[in-house]
């Protein structure tokens, strides 16, 4: 079956009006997470190749989702309305997702702070700006892993778990009130700060153990250039620390992403 037969299928089943309807109201929900979230590509991808896979993920929801349709709108106001509120929707789940990989981003440019590094500037397409060099690599190392566990599926299926609870014709109804909601959202990046330190320790111990050692030199030896040797010293052991902690680095993130995908499950839920 061919794109030409789903279309075909799809104004079978339903007027042009309802499928365009819908269709529309899927993109503004789904598009957000595709366009702001690292893990798929940031702009390494076209924006095309984006547009095409939120038509396609729309395409594949169409059914289960137009079946719970109730009438079209005869207005155009409400339907700004729920395209409004599926912008929202998607933008709120997209910085859940998001809080993982941008801790990485915060604690790689700590440890290029405290080693002494961050002078070096790399640009990250996934984060479509410019980072340090420690930085790049946390970015990349928390995008290769996600997409290793797979768990840019568990984000799809989240998000189609999303149209059950709150239908594309229906405004949330907060379950359990508004605020728990928006707490979810402020704890989610209050944890991004929680998450960059536990994944930076390692080097910023290192790197001030070493501050530490080169003070008591300089205490002993005032005559040694104690400042121009920490220059060459603090960003070698900044790299032996970060490769020999990458296995516990790798470990925090796999336990973060599993936090990450509990919180947003529970914030969809929160919504219904």
């Amino acid at each position: 079956m061919n794109v030409s037969d789903v279309i075909a299928r799809m104004t079978e089943q339903a007027n042009l009006s309802l499928v365009i309807f819908t269709m529309g109201l899927l993109m503004c929900r789904i598009m957000p997470v595709l366009v702001l979230s690292p893990f798929l590509g940031g702009e390494v991808i076209p924006p095309e190749i984006k547009m095409g896979v939120g038509v396609m993920l729309s395409g594949v929801l169409f059914p289960a989702v137009s079946a719970r349709m109730g009438a079209l709108p005869t207005s155009a106001f409400p339907y700004i309305g729920l395209m409004l509120k599926e912008i929202f929707i998607g933008v709120a789940l997209a910085s859940i997702v998001n809080v993982v990989f941008e801790a990485a981003r915060v604690a790689g440019n700590l440890v290029d702070t405290m080693s002494g590094s961050n002078n070096a500037q790399l640009y990250v397409p996934q984060l479509g700006t410019q980072v340090s060099i420690f930085a790049s690599l946390k970015v990349q190392l928390s995008v290769v892993l996600f997409l290793t566990l797979n768990g840019h599926h568990l984000v799809i299926e989240a998000l189609a778990e999303s149209f059950s609870i709150v239908p594309l014709d229906r405004f949330p109804r907060f379950s359990m009130g508004e605020w728990a909601f928006f707490e979810l959202i402020i704890r989610s990046f209050a944890d991004l700060l929680k998450i960059s330190l536990a994944l930076a320790a390692p080097a910023m111990l290192a790197a001030f153990l070493t501050d530490m050692a080169l003070g008591a030199v300089n205490r002993v030896a005032p005559q040694v250039q104690v400042f121009f040797i920490s220059m060459a010293i603090k960003p070698l052991v900044g790299v032996v620390i970060i490769f020999l902690s990458l296995g516990l680095i790798m470990e925090r993130m796999q336990t973060e992403f599993a936090a990450m995908l509990a919180m947003l499950r529970h914030a969809i839920r929160l919504l219904g």
